[in-house]
């Protein structure tokens, strides 16, 4: 609450507002306030870096005061809380509704205009990421206690939205950030890796260079593909420490970062149950990095390989217990795919933001090619695609909010949002024609964008298996 009012109080004074009205106001409305205000403060002054330190610390939205939890008593006597489902932006409490709009105008004014630049000099969008963690978004889910803005898992899927439709790479920059580095060490590390590795890369901190802290995920290796229990990496107990060596493939923000998450095996013989999870400095001695990987899409964000020869990092690295990796992968991931299908989401938004611009403006055969049947059905089968595969991410949002197994409703939110993102960019350029595969519209860099959604953090064959494993054990279960 404190910092809440300290900061509303510091935004107001900015805006020329008194700071007693600030003071007054509850401590849940000015901690959300801050997120619509803040990029408000971004637009306005970009040059003064003091006013942009206003970030979202968004603890109320965990609870509900607007009456959208009911409350019954449970067979045990204990009273549960039910929380209302959302569906639609309007149904959304006005805590997500500042969220959306203030993603949604950051998008619309410093990503798209970019986004085609950042994509054809493969250029890491330093400027935008750092403003995205000023806003709070690159620590969106951490605690405020470690720096973070405290927002719930629907909160992340509705930003993780708005912000790919800005631009593809810097969604994909924000989720691995989020998603995969923040969440293990957040989840299940100890107090003293909390303080040295998520404090510092909640949104605020820089390094010595002034950049943003960043962090990546290594899991995937050369040889293993989707066979995430097949690690070759190893870490070798030796006194007080770890020594790590091998190779981690496929690495998102890989030259941007500044420690990693790396999973290896620490006892051979228990095969997937043998790996554990570290975090790892990558300025340790024997920590380098290879080329950057010539991608089809999304390529203002750097992937390469993490390559770790004889690195040695404290015991205390460890993430949780040895032999705990498989899980916290495991569980990572479905967390992961939430942000991911948020990404697809924003993919397929932008590719329907493209085609029904173009088809209003279009004139064919004495009139807009709007008013053509076939055009009409081709926008209809991309919103629906898209509103139903946003149902399925909202929906495994809530449930992970609400403390509910979500493994299945995760896999097939991920599933439905890429393949909705690569059909809408698929037709999005059919409905341009030429002009959708030529780089003056952004069409073809949506399609190429989709693309891997359909294939980092599960590609959607993994996706089926996770979906079906769950339905047969259910009905086993019936037996």
């Amino acid at each position: 609450m404190r910092l809440a009012l300290s900061l509303a109080r510091n935004l107001q004074s900015k805006l020329g507002a008194s700071s007693s009205a600030a003071a007054s106001t509850s401590a849940r409305a000015p901690s959300i306030a801050l997120c619509s205000r803040s990029y408000a403060i971004l637009s306005s002054s970009a040059g003064d870096r003091s006013a942009t330190s206003a970030r979202c610390n968004t603890r109320g939205i965990r609870r509900n005061d607007n009456n959208d939890e009911s409350s019954s008593i449970g067979g045990d006597g204990r009273r549960q809380r039910q929380r209302r489902q959302y569906t639609t932006h309007s149904q959304l409490p006005s805590e997500h509704q500042m969220v959306y709009e203030m993603c949604r105008k950051f998008a619309d004014e410093e990503l798209a205009p970019n986004a085609g630049g950042w994509d054809k000099e493969h250029a890491f969008p330093t400027e935008a990421v750092d403003k995205l963690g000023e806003l709070g978004m690159m620590g969106i889910n951490v605690s405020s206690d470690h720096g973070g803005s405290e927002l719930d898992a629907l909160s992340y899927a509705i930003a993780m939205e708005e912000i790919s439709r800005g631009c593809a790479s810097v969604g994909v920059i924000m989720s691995a950030h989020n998603s995969l580095y923040l969440y293990p060490i957040d989840a299940f590390g100890s107090d003293d890796l909390k303080e040295r590795y998520i404090a510092p890369y909640a949104g605020h901190d820089r390094d010595e260079s002034g950049r943003l802290n960043i962090g990546c995920f290594g899991l995937s290796e050369p040889g293993n593909g989707s066979d995430a229990g097949a690690a070759s990496t190893t870490a070798t107990e030796d006194g007080d420490e770890w020594i790590i060596n091998g190779t981690k493939a496929w690495i998102t923000n890989a030259h941007e970062s500044s420690a990693a998450i790396v999973f290896a095996t620490t006892d051979k013989s228990l095969k997937h149950k043998g790996i554990s999870a570290f975090v790892v400095p990558m300025d340790a001695p024997g920590f380098s990095l290879g080329a950057k990987e010539d991608k089809l899409g999304i390529r203002a964000s750097s992937t390469s390989n993490l390559i770790m020869d004889n690195v040695r990092i404290p015991k205390s690295n460890l993430i949780g217990e040895p032999g705990q990796g498989f899980k916290i992968a495991m569980q990572t991931l479905d967390g992961g795919r939430i942000g991911v299908a948020g990404q697809a989401l924003g993919i397929a938004s932008a590719s329907i933001d493209c085609a029904v611009r173009y088809a209003l403006e279009r004139n064919a055969f004495g009139k807009p090619i709007s008013q053509m049947q076939t055009i009409q059905t081709k926008i209809s089968q991309m919103t629906v695609a898209r509103d139903a595969a946003r149902l399925l991410t909202w929906r495994a949002a809530q449930l992970k909010d609400n403390g509910e197994g979500y493994t299945r409703e995760a896999a097939m939110a991920k599933l439905a949002a890429s393949e909705a993102a690569t059909m809408c960019a698929h037709q999005s350029i059919q409905i341009l024609g030429g002009m959708g595969y030529v780089s003056d519209m952004p069409a073809e860099r949506h399609y190429r964008d989709a693309r891997i959604t359909e294939i980092y953090e599960g590609t959607s064959e993994i996706q089926h298996l996770v979906i079906a494993g769950d339905v047969l054990k259910e009905y086993k279960q019936s037996y």
